[in-house]
């Protein structure tokens, strides 16, 4: 029984795989909005019932390999920071860690520029962060970061920095710069 169970999984990690590399290479060749989702489907050999019933949001989650439910992350990231690691050391970390930071080079940087200029995929990317306010803004007070609408403030300008680094030539340093501006200008 544990061998099925054991197949059934690797198979549905290679669904997913086939559907995101599918959907990945016709983006890139053919640009977002030109590409349906039957396509993609018959691209990577599946029913489009398999291709919906793996990626329910369609197009738009088929570009992203990796979906989370991002606010329970970062507030798992600030919770289980190193004791020596302040709050905002951990959201910077836990940023750095997701699209569109990290190591450079090849298809990773086509899919970049697809996401930064498909209006639709932007505007998902940027959703990510920003439906975190609540949540972030909770957390830092938690942490007695600061209080009141300053935290509220403070949570909303971190959650747009990503938005705003990923559309220069070094995210990762823009972020970082980023960051030091906003401890210095909060104070913090």
């Amino acid at each position: 029984m544990a061998t099925s169970g054991g197949l059934r999984e690797r198979k549905r990690i290679q669904t997913k795989q086939a559907l995101h590399a599918a959907a990945t290479k016709l983006f890139l060749e053919r640009g977002f909005d030109q590409v349906t989702v039957a396509e993609i489907a018959e691209e990577a050999n599946v029913a489009l019932t398999t291709l919906f019933k793996y990626y329910p949001g369609g197009k738009v989650a088929l570009v992203f390999d990796r979906e989370e439910d991002r606010e329970a992350e970062l507030v798992r990231a600030i919770e289980q920071r190193p004791d020596d690691t302040d709050p905002l050391d951990a959201v910077e970390a836990f940023m750095v860690s997701r699209l569109p930071f990290g190591e450079e080079g090849g298809q990773r940087e086509d899919l970049l520029a697809l996401i930064f200029s498909t209006p639709q995929l932007r505007a998902h990317v940027r959703q990510k962060w920003t439906d975190c306010e609540d949540a972030l803004a909770a957390e830092l007070s938690k942490h007695e970061v600061l209080a009141g609408p300053s935290v509220r403030a403070l949570a909303r300008f971190i959650l747009e920095s990503p938005d705003i680094a990923a559309r220069e030539s070094s995210p990762s340093a823009t972020l970082q710069t980023i960051f030091a501006n906003l401890r210095r200008g909060w104070g913090l």
